[in-house]
């Protein structure tokens, strides 16, 4: 009986310590979460700013790039989430983007 008794204790002190871990982890999450949202919040101001929010991946842009004249869709450019085309033709930097006498997004 006392060893079963012992081993109730483990197991409640194991049970309490996973509990003390999950609330940490639950903590985190949703510390992550907060800053997540925090970002995206920023993230759509910065584009009323300095961009268009009225943007489609259907946008046909052009670039000329050092003199050679590229037209793609926006979709095509920013399919690599995370990637600095994908924040230069996401239509959040669109009014400071340099641009030649044409009006296309000039890259030199």
């Amino acid at each position: 009986m006392e060893e079963l008794e012992r081993a109730a204790k483990r197991l409640k002190t194991a049970r309490d310590e996973l509990d003390e871990k999950i609330q940490k982890i639950d903590d985190e999450d949703q510390r992550l979460k907060d800053r997540m949202k925090q970002l995206e919040e920023k993230k759509t101001e910065c584009a009323a700013t300095n961009g268009d929010v009225d943007v489609s991946d259907d946008d046909l842009i052009e670039v000329n790039a050092g003199g050679k004249i590229i037209a793609a869709k926006r979709g095509v450019l920013t399919q690599r989430k995370g990637t600095r085309y994908e924040a230069l033709f996401s239509g959040r930097w669109e009014k400071k983007l340099q641009r030649d006498n044409s009006g296309r997004i000039f890259l030199d």
